[in-house]
């Protein structure tokens, strides 16, 4: 079996060609890509490959006096040179193994950027079904939208798309439904990682409706999530299938086929 870290699972799923267009570009982080990866892009994210809720994410931004940098949440730190930002940064990265990657224009609601998660669950008879998906807007200060560590909240996807980028109803459906057949790949690819029986993809939407798949949460992705939402209907549709699945692990467990005795 492969590693979690985010870095190892970025490998896996960049085997899959239905999923590897949709990934950013990541590289296992050292000092020397910081030159390479700011003189492709804007902005740009350090993540430790092991953390989660976003513990430890820093923000690197290229601006016309120098560059900036945010951990997390709170105002960004200003210094002049990539030599003084390498220097900077090492003091942050407190981590074993960072991975940097390509910094997503997200869409943003409000001022406040936000991705999506879309919630995969196996039901009773331990296929895979879509259970949900909602909207996860960062916090007033924060660069990450886990909202239990960024201080954000959740609202439902139509709402998201329509209000951060004016689309109409056909086309927020065609994002959902986008969303869901890369959920069910996602899900089809990591059956040959190891099972499980739920699991939480972090997609980014950026400023043109494009799709980028962030993160694969599994085993435990948040349920209570779900119960932010106003419509209880995705989380009573998550506890439902969890407790069937659950169900059908337990009748499993409990049947021991018995071995016929020879005449």
């Amino acid at each position: 079996m492969i590693s979690s870290s985010k870095w190892s699972l970025h490998k896996f799923f960049a085997k899959s060609p239905h999923i590897r267009p949709f990934l950013p570009p990541t590289s296992l982080y050292q000092p020397a890509l910081l030159s390479t990866y700011l003189g492709k892009y804007e902005t740009i994210y350090i993540k430790p490959t092991r953390t989660h809720m976003g513990k430890g994410i820093l923000r690197v931004q290229k601006k016309d006096s120098g560059y900036q940098f945010v951990k997390e949440r709170g105002e960004p730190v200003e210094v002049p040179s990539l030599e003084e930002l390498q220097r900077r940064l090492e003091k942050q990265c407190v981590e074993k193994q960072y991975i940097i990657q390509k910094g997503i224009d997200l869409a943003e609601l409000k001022g406040r950027p936000y991705d999506i998660r879309v919630m995969m669950m196996r039901n009773g008879l331990g296929k895979w079904q879509y259970a949900g998906m909602l909207a996860k807007v960062a916090g007033s200060d924060s660069i990450i939208t886990n909202v239990a560590r960024g201080g954000g909240y959740a609202v439902t996807v139509p709402h998201a798309l329509k209000k951060s980028l004016s689309l109409s109803s056909n086309e927020i459906r065609k994002i959902e439904q986008n969303l869901i057949r890369l959920s069910y790949q996602v899900c089809s690819h990591f059956n040959k990682y190891r099972h499980s029986a739920q699991i939480g993809v972090d997609f980014a939407i950026d400023k043109q409706g494009g799709i980028v798949v962030i993160e694969v949460n599994y085993d435990f992705p948040s349920h209570g999530l779900f119960a932010k939402l106003k419509d209880k209907t995705y989380f009573r549709t998550i506890k439902r299938l969890h407790f069937q699945y659950r169900n059908r692990v337990k009748r499993k467990k409990s049947f021991t086929p018995t071995k016929k005795r020879r005449a």
